[in-house]
């Protein structure tokens, strides 16, 4: 594309060249050949080259912007700005980030008994995946994923969350924060097992689930 806007920009080029020489042999009464007609026709064409070369222009910046934007990771979006993800994860109810995949299959624990409640998850938006990532690199650790849970029609007080993690494994040290307010609060993890990481919740919100080098311990 840049080749041909470089021809275009060469072909203006020698057309106002011609032009401006071919104006100056009239001016001076030099003997040409050229008419008003082959002028306006040369100016008609430099007219549309020029309109070409904008366009041309304009579609090699845009080109340039969307190849400089980072490339998002695929999983679903929380709002703000979105990931997209294949329909195989949210169909599912699973959200892949950087190939780390997390999903809620239901039967949460509500106020203490079994039910069969489905906590569905989304990606959390760019900015909460920012911050997540700040958070993680102050723990010393590694973002696995960061999401917003919900659970329409189902209200809680208490809930034991069951999350699939892929890759984790027993003895992992993955810390899980939730944003509150402006603050990112560490919830009691009940159990790390291959593949699960068992979470207490209180309210609904968004989840960063790291692993870091000791996981402390929280209370409640």
């Amino acid at each position: 594309m840049k080749r041909l806007l470089a021809l275009l920009i060469a072909c203006v080029m020698f057309a106002s060249t011609t032009l401006c020489t071919y104006a100056a042999s009239s001016d001076t009464g030099g003997s040409s050949s050229v008419t008003a007609e082959d002028i306006k026709r040369m100016e008609e064409e430099i007219q549309k080259l020029t309109k070409r070369i904008k366009s041309l222009q304009n579609t090699i910046k845009a080109s340039q912007q969307a190849n400089s934007k980072p490339q998002a990771q695929k999983s679903s979006g929380g709002g703000g700005a979105a990931y997209q993800q294949p329909d195989v994860y949210s169909k599912n109810n699973a959200v892949n980030y950087g190939g780390n995949v997390i999903a809620q299959g239901g039967h949460v624990e509500i106020n203490g008994g079994r039910s069969n409640v489905t906590f569905k998850i989304s990606g959390a938006n760019g900015g909460q995946v920012t911050q997540a990532n700040a958070l993680a690199a102050s723990l010393g650790g590694s973002l696995i994923n960061c999401i917003t849970t919900s659970s329409p029609g189902a209200s809680f007080s208490n809930a034991k969350v069951n999350f699939y993690i892929s890759g984790v494994q027993a003895g992992d040290n993955i810390a899980v924060y939730q944003i509150q307010g402006n603050n990112w609060v560490q919830l009691p993890t009940a159990e790390i097992r291959k593949d699960h990481v068992v979470v207490n919740m209180t309210r609904h919100g968004t989840l960063a689930f790291i692993r870091v080098p000791v996981l402390a311990a929280v209370s409640g």
